[in-house]
């Protein structure tokens, strides 16, 4: 199939299939010598001032820091001018990237989410990053391993992490105490969390249980444990599951335990219910929870404000599955890609902007303004970021977390062509177990069936294999 029907066709599912379609010359780690070129040059060469736009996710709060850091660049040099488009969400951004590969209308950058990753190289709509990378000989080894390895594909790097988040635990230290537990011990296993959330449930709390699939594949993820073949899609197109193990099914049965015990209630992970399981923790209906490190800015100051004075709020590292095993936890969030549809002189501008955003001053500012990950090592050193660690020490659990741990094709995370389809099937699957009264065993059997039913569905309507 050629590079443009591929293109049409990824168009074609929209949003109900992202896609992991990527060209032998992408994929390949052997076709690094077909990248296409990185075209510095033709900024140099482009007379008066290159203006590009940037089609950005963030909500209002992290919308403030963003612009900031643009005036910044904008006020810094006089060859690039850099106009930001707040699409609102990931969503939006990607269902408004997908029109304009047919009406051209694309922006020179573009922030989309983690699971969008496959979907971009499905497009052939990107220059990889690694073109730039290669061409300005630009130096990553400053930046956190596991961080970049989230969007590398094939050994190349097709984007440059921005916004980077992991799962981590929330919990109240006095409804801690109140239960006999340790407020300084949060659990640090899977195992440990079932036996707290008992110990809180019988002393008038609980645990709020958010229907999150990443934080499946985390756990799988933190025991080192594939999600789909061909090394999690990372050497190849993913065909098939291979993450049914002991390992998923002991997820399954610890949070079907969780939730018919009664320890645990749910909500969504979308929506306006989404944040349930965090406000109640202020309210006092729940103990602990696992929700994003991205939130932690907003929760801690919601719930350090006075407003909850029976609230002491505890961050924890998100509990394992086991520390038998050396894995850990896969990033998420989002990335910035560099469009193909725009003028060399804007491809060439935009990664000038990219570089400037993961600059180690830039992160560092970044992390204390919105409390996302500070991607780089040197930025963790500076005085920014260790002065929003001494008096937050909360937000250095999420940083530790992707510096420790093995950086390996389980912890990178998986590529999945129909991400939506397969989340959707991992949450349908809980569902059975806490509604239906499905196995474990058995919600993980049809599980597996569902993934393994939307790959090939995907891989067959772009005529791949």
């Amino acid at each position: 199939m050629s590079r443009s029907r591929i293109a049409m066709a990824v168009a074609a599912l929209g949003g109900s299939l992202v896609g992991v379609m990527a060209a032998a010359p992408v994929v390949s780690p052997a076709g690094a010598a077909a990248l296409p070129q990185c075209p510095t040059a033709a900024l140099a060469k482009a007379k008066g001032t290159v203006d590009i736009s940037f089609w950005e996710s963030m909500n209002r709060t992290n919308g403030v820091t963003l612009t900031k850091l643009t005036d910044q660049f904008n006020a810094s040099q006089s060859k690039v001018h850099v106009t930001l488009v707040d699409q609102n969400s990931y969503t939006t951004t990607w269902a408004k990237y997908q029109a304009g590969l047919s009406n051209g209308q694309l922006p020179a950058v573009a922030q989309l989410q983690d699971v969008q990753l496959q979907g971009a190289i499905d497009t052939q709509s990107i220059l990889p990053a690694q073109s730039c990378i290669n061409a300005t000989k630009y130096k990553t080894s400053d930046f956190i391993p596991r961080a970049l390895a989230y969007w590398k594909v094939g050994g190349i790097q097709q984007a440059m992490p921005f916004a980077v988040s992991n799962p981590i635990l929330y919990y109240n230290k006095q409804a801690f105490t109140a239960a006999g537990l340790t407020p300084t011990k949060p659990p640090a296993t899977l195992g440990q969390f079932v036996a707290d959330a008992a110990a809180l449930k019988a002393h008038g709390s609980g645990v709020g249980l958010k229907l999150d699939p990443w934080h499946l594949e985390t756990w799988l993820a933190t025991a080192n444990t594939l999600f789909v073949n061909n090394t999690n899609g990372r050497t190849a197109r993913a065909t098939k599951a291979v993450f049914a193990g002991k390992n998923a099914l002991k997820v399954f049965t610890d949070l079907d335990q969780l939730e018919s015990s009664g320890d645990a209630a749910t909500n969504p992970y979308q929506g306006p219910d989404g944040y349930d399981n965090l406000l109640g923790i202020g309210s006092g209906k729940y103990g602990m929870s696992i929700d994003t490190s991205a939130a932690l800015g907003t929760i801690a100051t919601l719930l350090n404000n006075g407003q909850y004075p029976n609230v002491t709020l505890g961050v924890g590292s998100f509990p394992v599955l086991t520390t038998k095993i050396k894995g850990g936890v896969e990033p998420g969030g989002s990335a910035l890609y560099i469009s193909n549809k725009v003028p060399p002189a804007q491809q060439a501008a935009a990664w000038q902007y990219i570089a400037y955003l993961d600059t180690p001053a830039s992160q560092a500012t970044w992390a204390a303004g919105t409390g996302y990950i500070p991607i780089r090592k040197s930025s963790a050193k500076t005085a920014t970021v260790q002065k929003l660690w001494t008096t937050n020490p909360g937000f250095k659990v999420a940083y530790e977390q992707l510096v420790n741990g093995a950086t390996t094709p389980a912890t990178a995370g998986a590529v999945i062509g129909p991400f939506p389809t397969v989340r959707t099937a991992e949450l349908t699957a809980e569902k059975n177990m806490y509604t239906h009264g499905m196995s474990p065993a058995a919600a993980l059997k049809t599980l597996t069936q569902q993934v393994n039913a939307a790959l090939t569905s995907y891989n067959e309507r772009l005529g791949v294999t």
